[in-house]
């Protein structure tokens, strides 16, 4: 083997490891950060519970779980998540307390930093004290605030202070979960695709990690589902209509799996394949040319 081959062939290994080790770090960074936020020690925290606490999780199974606090108490349950489908983050759960400590049938955001994963990785735990609970700014559920607009949103940043409160970033667009699910997306042209199926989400991260695209049976992939970050989509007109910016060519149509046979989805095997073609499936020409169309709409 000669010199130059061989040198091109361990720059060629060490891409894609040097990818991966970048995303891990990454990850880890982000565990920290919010264990700090939420006074968790990550050094005291063993590395299973470390990867545990920032498990992936469909939004499906979240909206409607129970959430305890610390000592094991059933505080009430999760509604919905608030999401900004522009850059895949997610701000806030928004809780239903019915009843506790004399909240009523308020409706409560709070900021995602304030939770946790419990050791089994299925529950879900309020790392806030019964005074800021009580205290904290609700609203009735039959008439759901503008998270675009500034008031409850700060109001609730305001209350839970600064080091919760994710930095607004620029044309954020901030939407309920549940108004996505099941929600139909069409291609450039306006034929039906899909509808997205769920949405898989890291509260650790305060990530939306991908959205799953359930396709119509003109694709032949029926009952399949298929990962696309949010950023494939687009939402349009009045009524945010989503538009899927990848072309029909484009999709490795072999990655879909049976929407009643889901694979594990914190397996690692399975999150770096899928990472690896979520990087792939928009290409940064596509994203301009949506972009541009978007703005133009606009």
């Amino acid at each position: 083997m000669n010199v130059k081959f061989k040198r091109n062939l361990l720059a060629g290994l060490c891409i894609p490891a040097l990818t991966i080790a970048m995303t891990a770090s990454a990850y880890a960074t982000d565990a920290k950060t919010n264990a700090h936020a939420t006074g968790t020690s990550t050094g005291a925290m063993g590395s299973s519970d470390a990867m545990k606490s920032t498990r992936d999780m469909r939004a499906s199974k979240l909206i409607g779980s129970e959430v305890k606090n610390a000592q094991g108490e059933n505080l009430g349950e999760i509604k919905d998540l608030v999401i900004d489908v522009k850059h895949g983050r997610v701000h806030y759960a928004i809780l239903s307390f019915g009843g506790f400590l004399g909240m009523g049938d308020k409706l409560f955001a709070f900021p995602v930093g304030l939770f946790h994963q419990a050791a089994d990785g299925d529950k879900v735990i309020l790392n806030a004290d019964k005074s800021q609970l009580k205290a904290a700014p609700g609203f009735e559920a039959q008439y759901y605030p503008d998270w675009n607009a500034p008031k409850y949103k700060a109001d609730v940043d305001r209350h839970f202070g600064p080091k919760f409160a994710l930095k607004s970033m620029p044309n954020q667009q901030l939407r309920r979960a549940s108004e996505l699910m099941d929600k139909d997306v069409n291609d450039r042209n306006g034929k039906d695709v899909g509808e997205i199926e769920d949405l898989v989400v890291n509260l650790g991260e305060g990530s939306v990690h991908y959205a799953l695209l359930e396709f119509d049976q003109s694709w032949n992939l029926k009952d399949k589902l298929l990962a696309f970050p949010l950023s494939a989509f687009t939402f349009t007109g009045k009524d945010k209509s989503l538009v899927l910016n990848v072309d029909r060519s484009k999709l490795d149509t072999k990655r879909a799996f049976d929407k009643k046979n889901w694979p594990d989805i914190n397996d690692p095997k399975y999150v770096g394949d899928v990472d690896r073609y979520l990087i792939v499936v928009v290409p940064a020409s596509s994203m301009k040319t949506a972009q541009s169309a978007d703005k133009a709409k606009k």
